[in-house]
């Protein structure tokens, strides 16, 4: 016969048991979740990527992707950076909605750490969030965000040719 002792041991053993896997039970509950969250959030996004790589090995001769941007003013196009079959560095630049596919090739232009220097040259800003490629005024403009010395939101577009101001935003 087993004392009261004995007893009540096992019963906490088993409680521990039971615990843990409870615990490990909610953990994976949680990732599950989390990740179920993060996927669906980021298909939109996912899905344009994969239709506009489409688009640019397409039209474009795209060999090989090396960066993807979002841009959204009054209008939104997808950028695809990389080298085109002849090794030479392009951007194909896509509307989301109605117009033609621009393929622009990156010697042409300004890069993308041009545009930042440039602007961290002339602004001084506190720290730059984001530069992409997109259409204003129908011409290929980099888009620089950055946050001011104030911490204000700001936005340049710079001419994607001339490295000419062609907007500023500042304080938002």
């Amino acid at each position: 016969m087993q004392s009261r002792r004995e007893v009540q041991r096992e019963r906490s053993r088993g409680t521990s048991k039971r615990m843990i896997r409870d615990l490990l039970i909610l953990i994976i509950l949680i990732f599950l979740v989390g990740w179920s969250i993060y996927a669906v959030g980021n298909h939109p996004k996912a899905e344009a990527e994969r239709q506009a790589t489409t688009i640019a090995k397409r039209y474009a001769n795209l060999k090989t992707r090396t960066d993807f941007y979002i841009y959204n003013r009054e209008n939104t196009y997808y950028t695809v950076a990389g080298k085109n079959n002849k090794g030479q560095k392009i951007l194909v630049i896509v509307p989301q909605k109605n117009g033609s596919v621009r393929i622009v090739k990156q010697s042409t232009g300004l890069t993308e750490q041009q545009a930042l220097a440039q602007v961290k040259s002339n602004e001084h800003p506190k720290k730059v969030l984001k530069a992409v490629p997109g259409i204003f005024n129908d011409k290929v403009v980099w888009e620089v965000t950055y946050l001011n010395s104030k911490g204000n939101l700001c936005y340049d577009l710079i001419n994607f040719k001339t490295g000419s101001y062609v907007q500023q935003i500042n304080n938002l």
